[in-house]
């Protein structure tokens, strides 16, 4: 058996770390005016974005759209081509 001495983990108590008590950060009244404009700053370009985000999407829609028509016409006249050629 061993003895205190020998005892390998015997000193682990004293060198763990106590915990700090912890304590809200101080915050300024310049910060927090500081951080309530760039909130409104982000909120603002956030909604740039969304309005900017759903006209692309729109845009997008309408172009495949029309491509999809054109691809549709471009087909219809190779398959008249085809069957003049057929006749």
């Amino acid at each position: 058996m061993a003895t205190n001495d020998d005892d390998l983990y015997g000193d682990l108590e004293d060198a763990v770390a106590k915990p700090m008590p912890m304590r809200p950060p101080t915050i300024t009244q310049p910060q927090i005016a500081q951080l309530r404009q760039q909130i409104q700053s982000l909120k603002a370009e956030n909604e740039i974005l969304k309005k900017n985000i759903g006209i692309l999407y729109r845009t997008a829609k309408s172009e495949l759209e029309r491509k999809d028509r054109t691809i549709v016409q471009l087909q219809n006249e190779l398959d008249s081509l085809r069957s003049r050629m057929h006749e």
